[in-house]
């Protein structure tokens, strides 16, 4: 590995490992009553007053172009997350993992398109890689893609995250982490409050052990949201989309390690082949191909 790098390589597998948390954690909160809208209005709001709290300074000294570049993101991670939340309703959760998954083969192309540099030869090969783990970690050949209303909004569910990191890649170099985070964080909130307010209303009422559910929340807001957002937003300014987004793409991997540890699930070999795929496609990204023949510079 890289000694430039190596430590933003293991800032995004700390974000993937903190991410993996946050399925068991979501899970419960849905258990126990609360919607996915009402989740991340509560997640990103307490992942807000954290950043504003701790950063109030960098983030007083915005400038137009970084507000810019953080709602942008914001759009993309709001439309994200609601487009999955959605699509959830209409297809199968495992046809909603795997379509979702699949920002890590869009990721290289929206990056090229943005930073008008096309990505080394190797990325796509490892991206090709990284996508048969997935699908094998996602049990996708057991999977009917109908490509009905939910498999549809799932798939662009995966273009808005897809768009999300490549253009944290466009814009991190000309903004501050902290700054940034706040302002993609707070415009992901907005959206969820504006989709709940229209379409759910749910009572708080109907939500049981309400007061352990907030402690969750914000578990979510800080450990699933503020932290890993500022470290994805450092890293990437160093590290490239494509090779993020399949850093980022062990979240999945990690969420089933954590559910089979707490015996939500039991060990199955798609976890650890598919584990072990997306470390390999990780790892050819690791290698300098500069004098292999078959990976021209």
């Amino acid at each position: 590995m890289r000694h430039t790098t190596a430590k933003f390589d293991i800032m995004l597998f700390i974000v993937a490992v903190f991410w993996g948390t946050g399925f068991i954690a979501t899970k419960y909160l849905q258990q126990s009553g609360m919607t996915s809208a009402m989740i991340l209005v509560f997640r990103m709001l307490f992942a807000a007053l954290l950043i504003l709290i701790t950063s109030f300074k960098h983030i007083r000294s915005l400038t137009k172009l970084q507000l810019r570049h953080g709602i942008i993101a914001g759009l993309f991670m709001g439309a994200g997350f609601l487009l999955q939340t959605i699509g959830m309703q209409y297809t199968l959760v495992s046809s909603n993992a795997f379509l979702t998954t699949l920002n890590v083969v869009f990721v290289p192309f929206i990056s090229w398109f943005l930073l008008k540099k096309k990505p080394p030869h190797k990325t796509f090969l490892s991206v090709a890689i990284g996508f048969l783990g997935i699908s094998i970690l996602t049990n996708a050949f057991n999977t009917q893609i109908t490509f009905s209303l939910g498999d549809i909004l799932s798939l662009l569910c995966s273009v808005s995250f897809a768009c999300q990191i490549a253009y944290i890649g466009f814009a991190a170099k000309d903004s501050e982490a902290s700054s940034f985070s706040f302002v993609q964080i707070t415009v992901t909130g907005l959206l969820a409050l504006a989709y709940f307010l229209l379409f759910e209303r749910t009572p708080v009422g109907d939500i049981r052990n309400f007061s352990l559910c907030i402690w969750i929340t914000v578990y979510l807001g800080v450990i699933c949201t503020a932290i890993p957002y500022w470290l994805e937003c450092t890293a990437q300014k160093y590290i490239p989309p494509a090779r993020s987004a399949l850093i980022l793409s062990l979240e999945s991997m990690f969420a089933s390690i954590f559910s089979v540890i707490l015996g939500y699930e039991a060990l199955s070999w798609s976890l650890v082949v598919g584990g072990a795929v997306i470390m390999v496609s990780i790892f050819i990204l690791e290698i300098n191909f500069r004098q292999d023949r078959f990976f021209p510079q």
